[in-house]
């Protein structure tokens, strides 16, 4: 997906603060909505980190399986 391993490194660490963005706003959103809000929200933010992990993350580690956070499995990279 992304050649050079600098650029490949920026995007991995933007794509993993998506990531923790949105848990925020999961636990933002349980201290502040209803129990059916609530699921339907972390439904529909489970899909974004998904695809936020499917479509970016594993290309990019798969070229560059260096980037793979620490302590962090990723199936087919480094299992």
């Amino acid at each position: 997906m992304i050649e050079d391993r600098d650029l490949a490194l920026e995007v991995s660490n933007r794509m993993l603060k998506i990531n923790a963005s949105i848990d925020d706003s999961i636990i933002f959103v349980q201290q502040h909505c209803s129990v059916e809000e609530i699921e339907r929200f972390k439904m529909a933010m489970g899909e974004v980190m998904y695809k936020v992990f499917e479509e970016a993350l594993i290309p990019i580690y798969k070229k560059h399986p260096d980037l793979v956070p620490k302590g962090q499995r990723v199936s087919g990279i480094n299992d």
